[in-house]
């Protein structure tokens, strides 16, 4: 097998950083926010595919529909899913209808 060197992995990183020295005040928060927005919903969608039971490649569907219908973004809801699954509050709205989006998933599931 072919593996990667390792220096190739920091080459990269660093040039990402050396990018990010180009980037203006404005231009670098909004990087960041970006970056933890979609870190959110990787992690909203490690939560479904765990708990829900969602398949992975369906969680993005499911962040979506969510999103839909309590009329907010899906960066929005995958925070408030991490906040259901950490066991802090969230919206009822939200709560609400993510037991109705998994409904079809979990009439599925096999009885143990």
């Amino acid at each position: 097998m072919n593996f990667p060197r390792p220096e190739s992995r920091f080459a990269d990183i660093l040039s990402t950083s050396v990018l990010r020295q180009d980037l203006t005040a404005s231009e670098d928060d909004q990087f960041r926010r970006a970056l933890a927005a979609q870190s959110a919903v990787h992690m909203a969608e490690g939560a479904l595919a765990v708990l829900g039971p969602v398949p992975i490649g369906e969680a993005r569907q499911v962040l979506a529909d969510l999103g839909r219908a309590v009329g907010t973004d899906i960066a929005t809801v995958a925070e408030h899913l991490l906040n259901v699954v950490q066991g802090l509050d969230a919206p009822a709205a939200v709560t609400d209808e993510l037991h109705r989006v998994l409904t079809p998933y979990r009439q599925d599931e096999p009885l143990r």
